[in-house]
């Protein structure tokens, strides 16, 4: 939807001069200009199901999120439509930054406290969903399918409320504010901070450093349980870019795919 159209949609008390933002990957955003106050809105994407979205639990979790602190209020959502407007902040996001994991770990910790009643993120069919959009599979992404059969990558876990993509671009300003609630649940508090490692490119001493931030915030996590996780986040990457890049052809999708790919193939190597 195009500016002009999309204001008449909007309530009248929304209805403002909107300028539209780069950078998002799936979901078109604007500033929103009204008397006295800016505001950041967002439009979803057509196909959310198609990525694992619910837009209305999606709602849900920010709504909690915000009531705890942690996420940016939100003024005014129509989740049929992904639609949501919430305050416009002059921050910016953590991808020019160097981070800070002990800010950051302590607001996860936090958010894994928050009790919800959202659904448990189940890995293995969040796969067979992707699995189920991708019918042929890339050869590439088929080849490492049999390393999750492994007993070591599939452990138990207590499931906690996990936000699930906290990229660099989803926390904004020094707090931070956690943005992009698409993918939260209930989860596995090892994935959360493997997804967290992946996106800042964490070695080994950068992964030992987070988890020690996050147990001084009051979390609990195991190295071996995070080192379990990694290669899930790499899976689904892979899948969820190759999802994307049926759909729009983009090359960056692509280029996503295979670098995930290719932190896979590397990670069976290591095993052989």
């Amino acid at each position: 939807m195009d500016a002009e159209p999309l204001l008449r949609a909007l309530p009248a008390e929304w209805r403002g001069r909107l300028t539209p933002l780069a950078g998002g990957l799936t979901n078109r955003c604007w500033r929103l200009d009204r008397p006295g106050n800016s505001y950041w809105l967002r439009l979803g994407c057509a196909d959310p199901a198609a990525l694992g979205i619910d837009r209305r639990l999606e709602l849900c979790a920010h709504l909690a999120a915000a009531a705890a602190g942690l996420a940016l209020p939100v003024r005014f959502a129509r989740p049929e439509q992904g639609l949501l407007i919430l305050d416009w902040q002059e921050e910016r996001d953590w991808r020019q930054r160097t981070p800070d994991m002990t800010r950051l770990m302590g607001r996860v910790a936090a958010l894994h406290r928050l009790p919800t009643a959202l659904p448990v993120l189940d890995l293995r069919a969040r796969l067979g969903h992707y699995l189920q959009r991708l019918s042929p599979l890339p050869a590439d992404i088929a080849r490492v399918l049999p390393l999750f059969e492994r007993a070591e990558l599939n452990p138990s876990f207590s499931p906690v409320f996990c936000h699930h993509d906290l990229n660099a671009a989803n926390l904004l300003g020094g707090r931070p504010w956690l943005l992009d609630w698409e993918y939260a649940a209930r989860g596995d508090a090892a994935f959360e901070l493997a997804v967290i490692a992946d996106s800042f490119g964490l070695d080994r001493p950068g992964r030992a450093a987070m988890l020690a931030a996050y147990r001084a915030g009051g979390g609990e996590l195991s190295e071996a349980r995070l080192a379990a996780r990694l290669p899930w986040v790499w899976l689904l990457t892979a899948l969820w870019a190759a999802v994307q890049y049926r759909q729009c052809g983009q090359a960056e999708y692509l280029e996503q795919q295979q670098q995930a790919v290719h932190r896979l193939c590397r990670y069976r190597n290591e095993l052989e």
